[in-house]
């Protein structure tokens, strides 16, 4: 027999039981590796994630069709039984069942694969010897194992509707993010109506339990919970007014930072994962019953097995019922598990106490005593990061140097794909610093409450009013107004990069003046990287079309380091601030070349703007050495705000996915501070912004 023969020959012996295994397998891993989605970059981990995620319903589904071709026999009596198991398997885990938005606006071609597996489980059941043997015991486990796996199953393609129907709302042609920053018809006077509708109710947080001054970490969370209104809201989902009870107004934007970091997080359980479906009370009733269903299977089976007299039981091999063992005893852990975590789940914690609004009645104390117990077990503290926490980072001045000395990115060049390489090669991820957490805080709690159809609104200012604020508007007010967000982008990075060579240089540095310049190198670069990298993170029409030609000019000009690069991008400021002459000095530049990097528009704002804050720089020196710093950053982050809360919702809940994004966590904190202006006007009888801004 040759080396092909008998690969066939153990296929036929042992393919079916190693596909059942692999099958269970690929649940284990999901369970595992959906864990760690919402707080990592894409990377090898996501790799193995998405082909696991791939692998589960296809090696199910091709189990199920087998079966029903090798389970007509009696000896396979225990291999018709693992067609119920495969249902419990198509049911997913809790904490995956979408990988992308895709598959929950695909939810009806799951609800059809629902049907069509559920057929098939039947037929290899029907045409097994379970119905019609004398076993007492397979039969009934038989029977509850098929129930739960199709309420698993049933429950997996709800949770998908729910996410897609978010999915098409966001995706309806008549809404669209206005200025406003709400989903807006043509009518006015009906969008005042509907944020009127929208207004949180005025609960105190003590009718939650809540303090009124410092929340550790399970108080937050339990915070972003009952405010998970807000950022539904922002994506345009259906919202119950009974669900907006809590009010805000208590709690510092330092606080309202991290709930809406967590409330990253809970949207992406909202989305992509059983969330939704499991903080209802029917939800905690099916992971009861798939327990108790699942573990008295688990007994009949040993029960079968102990029956020496059943007349079918020298007929079941060694290997089936080991395989069978493994399928009864994984289904029994992992549904502990599932109502383990149900249970003892912050989400079961927020839908007690919205239960019981602070009555003293039997939700409240079973909330309570839940969150007692989390407490005691620090289990807010376990998930340290609620998202990946990082910021992407990608500066052109080192994108110029590393890749004109890199052998890989003139091969790049060579077959025509040297900026995609480029941009993904030069760039990386930081962690969100505290300075900047701390930046955004300020800059949103600070923010002037005008009306948000004005220019000088935080949703439309991208920086404007900082400049306003500084009475620099008048000198700088071309870099903000004018142009185009992408282009404003290019000019205030290179500015950033000019201007803070000039601060590196100087020996007065204090440790606060280092934080300020790091966190904003890194606001620069992250503005950069959306887009370079992601430009679907900005608000449309966002291109990167001045970003490409920015990248292909400033290679051709003569510098050895970064340091080299800046000086010249300086002088070249100097120039045109002055009006006086300047040539590129670079020996084989053509002249249509020199034309072009003439009359890039990003390149001469950049640099001019750079300049200036030199200039102004140095005039402020003698008074204080963060003066600029600090407007620069200020600046960074009015444009983070306006390119945040106009991105479209489908670009954030793609990124939630992804482990989140700076960009989101900042709109979701600009949707809160709006409820709070909306929830202050309404206690002091005036108009809001918002309502002002649509004439109610």
């Amino acid at each position: 027999m040759g080396r092909a023969d008998q690969v066939v020959q153990v296929w036929k012996e042992w393919g079916l039981q190693a596909l059942v295994l692999l099958s269970f397998t690929l649940q284990v891993v999901l369970l595992i590796l959906a864990e760690f989605r919402r707080r990592m970059n894409p990377g090898v981990l996501w790799a193995f994630l998405w082909s696991a995620y791939l692998l589960a319903d296809s090696t199910a589904i091709y189990v199920l069709g087998h079966l029903s071709a090798t389970s007509r026999s009696p000896e396979h009596e225990l291999m018709a039984f693992w067609a119920p198991f495969l249902l419990l398997h198509l049911g997913g885990q809790d904490n995956i069942t979408a990988y992308s938005m895709d598959d929950c606006r695909l939810w009806l071609r799951h609800l059809q694969t629902l049907s069509v597996q559920v057929a098939a489980a039947a037929y290899v059941l029907y045409q097994s010897s379970i119905f019609t043997g004398s076993n007492s015991f397979l039969l009934p486990a038989t029977i509850l194992v098929s129930v739960v796996g199709i309420v698993k199953y049933g429950e997996r393609v709800w949770a998908l509707r729910c996410a897609g129907i978010g999915a098409l709302a966001m995706n309806e042609p008549g809404i669209a993010r206005t200025s406003v920053g709400v989903s807006a018809t043509n009518d006015p006077g009906a969008d005042a109506l509907a944020m009127k509708d929208l207004r949180p109710k005025r609960v105190k947080p003590s009718a939650y339990g809540l303090s009124t001054s410092h929340q550790d970490t399970e108080g937050l969370l339990l915070i972003a919970h009952l405010l998970l209104d807000i950022p539904k809201n922002f994506f345009q989902m259906p919202v119950h007014d009974e669900d907006v009870r809590l009010d805000a107004s208590h709690f510092s934007m330092e606080e309202m930072y991290r709930v809406a970091e967590m409330q990253l997080s809970l949207m992406h359980d909202v989305f992509y994962t059983k969330a939704e479906v499991m903080r209802s009370r029917y939800g905690l009733c099916i992971r009861i019953f798939s327990t108790l269903a699942t573990t008295v299977a688990l007994l009949l089976f040993h029960l079968l097995l102990l029956d020496v007299h059943h007349h079918n039981l020298k007929g079941y091999r060694r290997e089936n019922v080991s395989v069978t063992y493994v399928l009864l005893v994984g289904a029994v852990i992992l549904e502990t598990m599932s109502l383990w975590r149900a249970i003892f789940s912050s989400w079961t914690c927020a839908l007690l106490a919205s239960q019981s609004l602070g009555a003293r009645n039997i939700w409240n104390l079973l909330g309570r005593g839940i969150m007692s117990f989390r407490r005691l077990v620090n289990a807010a503290h376990s998930r340290r990061r609620y998202w990946s926490g990082s910021m992407g980072q990608h500066n052109l001045f080192d994108l110029g140097v590393r890749s004109r000395d890199s052998r890989i990115s003139r091969i790049a060049r060579w077959i025509g794909i040297e900026n995609p390489w480029n941009t993904l090669v030069y760039s990386r991820s930081i962690r969100t610093s505290p300075e900047i957490k701390k930046l955004v805080a300020n800059q949103v709690l600070k923010s002037d409450s005008a009306p948000e159809t004005s220019l000088d609104h935080i949703f439309n200012s991208r920086g404007r009013t900082v400049l306003k604020r500084w009475g620099y508007y008048e000198d700088l007010s071309w870099s903000v107004i004018g142009m185009e967000l992408e282009e404003s982008i290019l000019v205030w990075h290179i500015a950033t990069n000019v201007c803070l060579r000039w601060f590196y240089n100087i020996n007065i540095w204090s440790k606060e003046d280092y934080a300020l310049a790091e966190a904003v190198k890194a606001l620069s670069d992250y503005m950069l990287f959306l887009l370079g990298l992601r430009p679907y993170m900005l608000p449309p029409p966002a291109s990167r079309s001045a970003y490409v030609k920015l990248c292909s000019d400033i290679p051709v000009l003569h510098y050895n380091t970064t340091q080299h690069l800046r000086l010249i991008l300086w002088n070249y400021g100097n120039a045109l601030n002055t009006e006086s002459d300047f040539n590129f000095y670079y020996a084989t530049m053509s002249e249509d070349r020199r034309q072009s990097l003439l009359g890039n528009k990003a390149l001469q704002g950049g640099s001019k703007l750079g300049a200036r804050l030199v200039s102004m720089s140095l005039q402020t020196l003698m008074e204080k050495i963060d003066h600029v710093l600090l407007l620069i950053a200020q600046v960074w982050v009015e444009i983070l705000c306006y390119a945040g809360y106009r991105c479209t919702t489908n670009s954030h809940t793609k990124q939630l996915s992804n482990g989140g994004e700076l960009i989101t966590v900042t709109a979701f904190l600009l949707e809160h501070r709006r409820r709070l202006d909306m929830l202050r006007a309404s206690a002091s009888g005036a108009p809001s912004a918002s309502e002002e801004a649509n004439g109610g």
